[in-house]
């Protein structure tokens, strides 16, 4: 992939607001774009990566993954989850690996789309990880807009739900611990 096409795609997520936000009555100049959103992911793994240096996780291939990971709706735009629950996952989900081929194509490609398969099918503890950064970002965020009086608690109420059964299933009790206190602190 050249680093133009690269330059681009950033750029796009940098102009979508997530569309979550938009649609509980956040303004469009307000509401958190999909590259802020991938920003507060990423620090949170660096977090975690940093509090967890005894574990064997593989940091990089973690973080590469929480970069890439909402990379798609460059192409596809932030599809809301009421939608995504219509079309079905898997629809979803093939759809946004072929738009992730095809911005990574050429060198490194195959091994992207392959970090991104990964991510989707949540099996490795580093997925689990970056889906419960994933979570925690959104969480943290819809925390301020309620704050400012919009109603995202039910966007709060799913986040921490999906968060917490997905904290149970990590194995190593220090990281699980550790999730647990990231979850249950207010992040501000």
């Amino acid at each position: 992939m050249g680093f133009e096409k690269l330059a681009r795609v950033v750029a796009v997520l940098k102009n979508i607001p997530r569309t979550g936000w938009i649609q509980r009555g956040v303004p469009r100049g307000e509401a958190e774009t999909v590259a802020e959103h991938t920003f507060m992911v990423t620090a949170i793994l660096g977090y975690i990566s940093a509090h967890c240096s005894g574990l064997r996780l593989d940091r990089e291939r973690m973080i590469l993954m929480g970069i890439i990971h909402d990379m798609g709706e460059a192409v596809s735009g932030d599809i809301p989850r009421v939608l995504t629950e219509r079309l079905g996952k898997d629809l979803k989900e093939g759809v946004e690996t072929e738009i992730i081929k095809g911005i990574f194509d050429g060198t490194g490609g195959g091994m992207i789309a392959e970090i991104f398969t990964e991510y989707l099918k949540r099996e490795t503890t580093e997925a689990k990880i970056v889906k419960i950064s994933d979570l925690l970002a959104t969480l943290r965020q819809a925390e301020i807009y309620l704050e400012r009086g919009f109603p995202v608690g039910d966007i709060i109420e799913s986040c921490r739900k999906e968060a917490q059964e997905m904290i149970e299933e990590i194995q190593e009790g220090e990281l699980r611990l550790l999730l647990k206190e990231i979850l249950a602190s207010k992040g501000r």
